[in-house]
Parts: C-alpha cells; structure tokens; sequence
C-alpha cells in the first residue's frame, strides 16, 4: 500500500537494499514476496541485531500485512522471519508487542499446519515459560 511505500521510503535510516527489500515485501507478486523474505532471514543471520533494529519498527508494519496474506507460504515465511528477529532481538521487541500481537495470534491459529508450527516456534523463543506469555498479554 501507499502509506507503507511513503513510510519507508521517507526513512532515511535504512540503506538502498533494506530499502528495497521492504519494498518488494509490499508487491502483490507471491514469488517476489517469498524471495524477499527469504533475503531479509538471511540479513537478519548475517548482518546482525544492528540491522535487525534498524528494521524492526517497518517490520511491525510489514508484518501485520504479511500475516493475513492470502498465499500460506507468505505467512510461513513472514512467521519463520518473525522467530528469527524474535530470537535476535528479544526485549526490543517489547514497545512493539500491542502492534504485532493480533497477526502474531492469527498466524498461531491459521487453517494451514506450518503456518502455526512457524508461528508457535516465535513465540516460544518470545516467551520462555508461561508466566512471560501471560504477562506479555
């Protein structure tokens, strides 16, 4: 949508292939979407907390779109990226957990097995016992 597209495009913060990166998850193409997050996994193992700072704030919006994606295998990979910044970033994820609560709990709960497996291994790196989760919530 326009008002992802304005938002990264006006941060200046993010270099060109992060840049695009975020771009291309906006496209309505699925191969596009899935070789996007396939990349942005792989920056996120090799570039580090760093990088994955830097984009979380737009991943939080790029997330909740990813997460109601009508191709099962976006919202897999959008769920499989999501526990790999989880795991990365641990507590920086705390002032975005109102925003990526709701698709997080849709993809817990989606029609297809992977999708939820992805899910629930996110939150379970989030949420290391019990008493976290319900404190979180």
């Amino acid at each position: 949508g326009e008002s992802l597209l304005a938002t990264v495009l006006a941060d200046d913060s993010l270099d060109g292939e992060t840049t695009l990166l975020l771009r291309r998850l906006g496209k309505r193409d699925v191969t596009t979407k899935l070789k996007a997050l396939s990349e942005c996994a792989s920056c996120v193992r090799t570039r580090g907390v760093a990088w994955a700072s830097a984009l979380l704030p737009h991943w939080v919006l790029v997330f909740s779109r990813l997460a109601s994606d009508g191709a099962w295998r976006v919202r897999e990979a959008a769920a499989a990226l999501h526990a790999e910044m989880t795991k990365l970033l641990k507590r920086q994820l705390a002032p975005h957990l109102k925003a990526l609560s709701a698709p997080w709990l849709c993809l817990r709960v989606d029609e297809y097995e992977q999708v939820r497996a992805a899910a629930a291994g996110a939150f379970d790196a989030a949420f290391v016992s019990r008493a976290k989760y319900a404190e979180a919530l």
